[in-house]
């Protein structure tokens, strides 16, 4: 099976054997799904395949994973559904032992559900097995329907759900003597499943009715005995990624986009890199960080385990959000790339011969990229030396016409824009060269700075109108504004309002108030004398706290005035964070690292919640105590448990504005459930980042992480927004919403707020007149900063 099937990147092999093979695979979006290829081995089963495929499909039922997609025309055929997350029974019971007591009853009415459902739908599954169960977060799960061509029927599915039961309360040891597992109604209904005569069998539906007579069926859901650890291999590599050091970090691009090439069709592939390649010409500290990047992954089985390294799943290119990223800011460069890496190799293994050396449109390209193409792939020693070697042969044959040139021009661009010069190119190609480097520019620039990104962009298609310079003019950026802090340094403190109007910036004992909407500052003062540890605006927008290294104040923006030290303050250094309750009268304080966490409920002038974790819904009216399975839900009064909250992670958990919802961001996703534990949507939002806003009217969901924001609109689980954003060293990226929606405004590192359009507006007709409407050309002043090698040309 090769690396890619129809629109899909193969994973790993989840099952296997017989007549089925099923891999992970994940899509161009990077959603991950189970992909099964059935052995067809003649018409017939193809036709029994395509007619069980259509039944499967007409299965809607959260206890069974949809089936999304079937291609039974291609070869190989294939069928496509959706991934479950979480242990099978067969290896639930084979860790932890058989099942017993109310876990067999609860376990025998969600299968039963999931096979009713099946067979009202007029398919049958027709390979239940053990291994077609699967435990996951929120119950079991049916999967691999529509792969098995639906078998010997409904009544087939009742025997091997009897079987199954047998399986649970016996594990291997399928002998029902020598203690009896199943107590007498439950026993009763396996025995009459597991009837010969498959006439004198019940059908699922009476099975199902059956079971829900029994109370030990209705009391919670059967959950895995231990957390699910099923992470996609998008959540594997990230995880890899944040444990390595910061030198290691830096080059984590470099390593996987060498191992990275294209194939005839130009599309993306996995290619296998030498490690003298890879650490060819680097200092010492580089090399050890390589190695180290190296040993990680191939430890968590993302590399493959070899002299010539390589990726072990090519799905790893979709699946890793942050490595398709890199993909697609390299990958005007990649095939230039890949083309210099082979030839360099050519030239060295053959003894360096001047006959192998790039000339002409080869050295041209090779050179344009390397002066300016690349972000993040630097040359080793034996592509530099190849490159050199083809400069200075053009150097010996050109005529001497450089002088003028060089003092303009960087060190780098001297060497590709030198080699044109020498040939005689004429003057467009030099702008040809240059535009081409405003544009990569302007992609390094984009997520910090859109409004200069589009006029970068511009400046590019004036210089030269060329695809790379159009695609750099026309990309959609939903960013439409930028305000970054002129005085923030590495230790400014930045806290933005709800609403996104006001911006709070506390550098060196200095408050300044920043309007957002005209950039203007509203007010500068002296803030607290002792060290500010986080800040945060109240729900209204009307007082800013300062949390101090002891004590804590409050800073009232109508009266310009910072109140009295009270309550407590953050002593621990690292990643600290402060926020209020929706309904303004509690703040809180955390600081990640120590664990160190309080409340302080600022009318009574108390502590709160104290040695404990709750979260708090609108109005301060209802609240989450996180307390595993002690956990509960609190309101005026009065308490309930909620033992649902168990393993739920309470600093990723934010109340709906209605009060009756949460958004938990878990490992395996976002879910919203309602105060009951019940999931309110049939799929969870991915991926997962952490922090989660929502919208004043319930309809939006936002999430950040310290690097990125994405936005969903909830009824459809449509994704409306998905950028990087400027990475803050400490913590997470900090959203705000306008009260209609339309307007996102997200504060990032170093007091950078992006102001992002929701209603995702048409792209324009012209982008270069859009551009000068709506911004106007760089000026004077930003084109020496950013294009410095070139005249400045008017550009609107």
């Amino acid at each position: 099976m090769t690396d890619r099937l129809g629109g899909y990147w193969l994973g790993a092999r989840l099952d296997g054997g017989g007549q089925v093979v099923v891999r992970e695979a994940y899509d161009e979006s990077g959603t991950r799904h189970a992909l099964g290829v059935p052995c067809l081995l003649d018409d017939g089963a193809r036709a029994r395949l395509a007619a069980s495929a259509a039944a499967a499909g007409h299965v809607r039922s959260l206890s069974v994973a949809k089936l999304t997609e079937a291609c039974l025309d291609g070869d190989p055929p294939y069928l496509v559904s959706e991934y479950i997350e979480g242990p099978t029974l067969r290896q639930v019971v084979d860790r932890h032992g058989p099942y017993t007591g109310d876990d067999l009853y609860r376990l025998a009415a969600a299968t039963a559900t999931a096979l009713a459902a099946v067979h009202e739908a007029g398919a049958a599954h027709g390979a239940l097995t053990p291994d077609k169960v699967v435990l996951g977060s929120e119950g079991p799960r049916l999967v691999g329907l529509g792969l098995a061509g639906g078998g010997g029927g409904p009544p087939d599915d009742v025997h091997a759900w009897g079987r199954l039961l047998v399986f649970a309360a016996y594990g291997d040891d399928e002998r029902l003597g020598g203690g009896e597992r199943l107590d007498r109604p439950l026993r009763g209904l396996v025995a009459a499943a597991l009837d010969r005569d498959p006439d004198r069998r019940p059908n699922a539906r009476q099975l199902l009715m059956s079971l829900l007579d029994a109370p030990q069926s209705q009391q919670g859901r059967l959950l895995p005995p231990e957390p699910v650890d099923d992470p996609p291999l998008g959540a594997r590599a990230e995880a890899v990624y944040l444990k390595l050091s910061p030198a290691e970090q830096d080059v984590v691009p470099e390593v996987f986009l060498r191992l990275v090439g294209l194939d005839s069709d130009g599309a993306d592939t996995v290619v296998s890199a030498s490690r003298d390649e890879l650490v060819a010409g680097r200092g010492a500290d580089v090399v050890a960080a390589i190695d180290g990047v190296l040993a990680a992954y191939r430890e968590a089985g993302l590399l493959s385990d070899r002299a010539a390294p390589a990726i072990a799943h090519a799905a790893l290119l979709r699946a890793w959000p942050r490595l398709h990223e890199w993909l697609d800011g390299e990958r005007e460069g990649l095939a230039v790339h890949r083309e210099l890496v082979a030839a360099a190799r050519r030239w060295e293994a053959g003894g360096r011969p001047e006959g192998r050396l790039f000339r002409g449109e080869p050295l041209d390209r090779a050179l344009a990229w390397a002066a300016g193409g690349r972000r993040r792939v630097t040359l080793n020693a034996g592509e530099q030396r190849f490159l050199d070697a083809g400069i200075a042969t053009v150097r010996r044959r050109a005529r001497r016409r450089r002088t003028a040139m060089a003092g303009l021009l960087s060190v780098a661009m001297v060497a590709a824009l030198l080699a044109l010069w020498q040939r005689g190119v004429a003057d467009g190609r030099l702008d040809e060269a240059m535009a081409r480097v405003a544009a990569s520019r302007a992609e390094v620039l984009r997520p910090a700075d859109p409004v200069t990104a589009r006029k970068l962009s511009l400046a590019a298609w004036r210089l030269a109108p060329i695809p790379e310079t159009r695609r750099a003019l026309a990309v959609q950026d939903a960013a439409v504004g930028v305000f970054a802090d002129p005085h923030a340094g590495p230790r400014t403190l930045h806290a933005v309002t709800d609403d996104g109007s006001v911006l709070a910036a506390l550098e060196e004992g200095t408050l300044r108030l920043y309007d957002l909407a005209s950039g203007r500052t509203l007010t500068t003062t002296a803030g607290p004398v002792q060290s500010v540890r986080a800040m945060a605006w109240s729900p209204d927008g009307r007082t800013l706290a300062l949390v101090g290294v002891d004590r804590s104040y409050l800073y009232d923006l109508r009266t310009r005035t910072l109140g009295r030290p009270f309550g407590r303050g953050l002593g621990a250094p690292g990643e600290q964070s402060a926020w209020f309750s929706p309904g303004g009268g509690l703040l809180f304080a955390a600081a990640r690292q120590s664990g160190e966490r309080w409340a302080w409920d600022l009318r009574a002038g108390r502590a709160a919640y104290v040695g404990e974790y709750a979260v708090v819904g609108p109005g301060d009216r209802v609240a989450l105590v996180f307390d595993g399975k002690r956990s509960e839900i609190r309101r005026t009064g009065r308490s309930s448990p909620a033992p649902w909250l168990d393993r739920m992670p309470w600093e990723y958990t934010t109340f709906a504005p209605d009060g009756e919802r949460v958004a938990i961001a878990e490992e395996t996703g976002i879910q919203v459930y309602g105060l009951d534990g019940v999931p309110a949507r049939y799929t969870r939002l991915r991926p997962s980042p952490g922090h989660l806003r929502f919208s004043p009217d319930g309809r939006l969901l936002v999430s950040t992480d310290s690097d990125r924001v994405r936005v969903w609109r909830l009824a459809e689980g449509t994704l409306l927004a998905d950028r990087q954003v400027p990475a803050s060293a400490d913590r997470p990226a900090q959203a705000a919403l306008s009260g209609d929606g339309r307007w996102l405004r997200v504060l990032a590192g170093r007091g950078t707020v992006l102001t992002i359009d929701l209603a995702r507006p048409a792209a324009p007709a012209d982008p270069g007149a859009w551009v000068c409407e709506h911004y106007g050309p760089l000026s004077p002043e930003e084109w020496r900063e950013h294009l410095p090698e070139v005249p400045y040309r008017e550009a609107c």
